[in-house]
């Protein structure tokens, strides 16, 4: 098994690891990666502390699109394998990974499942999705086995056929997204089966929060637990740079593994905020070689707890993620992003699926329909839906109750995206 001593090393040699590997970083991706070659104003040898970061221009997600390629730094015949984005927000991003990339990939979630607890011991239920160019499925597996503990790859489909390889092979975890957990316990439920009776103590949840900034169970999470009792781990993952984050067993933060990268928070201007207040994760990726990132503007917005934890880590942790900087929506004075409203419907009995749909307002405020998958269509539900948005969201937009068909219709649009949508904008820009 290995560990991430570095997380337990002090700030000051954290920081002097950190300074390392940025300059290390600057210098690689300034000789060998044409984008980086045209923009970067400043040598390695400027980088005096860590601070320094300042210096180096920002990289977008729209810089990553338009000029793609010109990001890769080897070789075809170096490049061991290709991942993209989900295409989620826009045309896909294809990541290059060299063999040293894979094993620094594996690394990362060596390091996370450690924090998540993870033993040799453990065997683990993958229920993602392990093709389609995805890099995530494909991380945890590396992970788990080379620290030592089993994994088996079951992929997101027949619910029955997931609780029979439960019952069959005896997993202590499991991977997979909340929403899919969710439909598992549901499974279990309908089969009559007590969850107390199955062998899975602990589940990484991946792809969104389960914690609201305060470090509480959000909507999904406290329904999820309702169900099933089960530890809950939440994760934030980012294909472009090849990371995630996790949370160890205090859930109050998920754990930067500092050795691999470095982030900050920016505000608007593009300037770091305070240690606790919100703004953009920006990540600036260490010890990669097919595609090395500098300063990469992810979009999702958090924030960073800098404090030692208490499991003994001093890696910065950051929050759960707010939301995509891209969809925070003003509606009547207030500021909102999707997932407040998200919560607010996972609470809901009766609700089997949602699509949040975002217009161009008028009075400088958007206009927001949640559309609500069901079974029937009565005015209890929807009654019941417009309070519980107001409680966890403080807004009270426009609610519509569909049949499941059809809101899964509007989910997956024509098949262009890899993960079906739940908020679809509108607006003009």
């Amino acid at each position: 098994m290995q560990n991430n001593t570095c997380e337990f090393k002090t700030k000051k040699a954290i920081a002097r690891e950190q300074l390392n590997g940025l300059k290390a970083i600057v210098r690689y991706a300034t000789k060998n990666s044409p984008f980086y070659k045209k923009i970067i104003g400043i040598k390695d040898s400027d980088i005096k502390s860590l601070e320094d970061i300042q210096k180096l221009p920002v990289t977008s997600k729209e810089d990553l699109q338009k000029h793609n390629s010109e990001f890769f730094c080897v070789a075809q015949t170096d490049i061991a394998e290709i991942v993209s984005t989900t295409g989620t927000t826009g045309e896909f991003v294809f990541i290059a990974l060299t063999k040293n990339d894979l094993k620094r990939l594996a690394l990362n979630e060596i390091y996370s499942f450690i924090c998540a607890g993870a033993t040799t011991q453990d065997t683990f239920h993958i229920a993602v999705t392990l093709d389609n160019l995805f890099m995530a499925g494909m991380a945890y597996y590396l992970g788990i086995t080379q620290l030592g503990a089993t994994a088996y790859r079951v992929g997101m489909h027949n619910i029955k056929k997931h609780i029979f390889l439960m019952q069959k092979l005896k997993p202590t975890g499991i991977v997979t997204v909340p929403s899919f957990l969710l439909q598992l316990c549901q499974g279990i439920e309908e089969e009559g089966i007590d969850p107390s009776s199955l062998s899975v103590k602990k589940v990484l949840l991946v792809g969104e929060s389960i914690r609201d900034k305060n470090f509480k169970l959000s909507g999904i999470g406290s329904l999820i637990q309702k169900h099933w009792p089960l530890e809950l781990y939440s994760t934030f993952g980012n294909t472009e740079t090849a990371i995630s984050f996790c949370e160890c067993k205090y859930h109050e933060g998920a754990h930067e593994h500092p050795s691999l990268i470095i982030s900050e928070i920016l505000d608007d201007k593009g300037d770091v905020v305070k240690e606790g207040e919100s703004g953009e994760l920006v990540l600036t990726t260490l010890q990669a070689q097919g595609t090395p990132l500098l300063r990469y503007r992810t979009g999702d917005v958090t924030f960073k707890v800098n404090e030692k934890c208490k499991c003994g880590r001093n890696s910065t942790r950051i929050g759960p993620i707010l939301g995509r900087k891209a969809q925070m929506m003003k509606y009547k004075g207030t500021k909102l992003y999707p997932r407040a409203i998200e919560s607010a419907i996972a609470c809901i009995d009766g609700v089997h699926n949602y699509v949040i749909e975002v217009f161009t307002g008028d009075n400088f405020s958007d206009k927001i329909i949640v559309k609500i998958g069901c079974d029937r269509q009565t005015e209890k539900i929807k009654k019941s839906v417009c309070s519980q948005i107001e409680a966890y969201a403080r807004v009270t937009p426009e609610v519509e109750l569909l049949s499941t068909g059809e809101v899964e219709m509007l989910r997956t649009d024509d098949g262009r995206h890899r993960k079906p949508r739940t908020f679809i904008d509108h607006r003009i820009r």
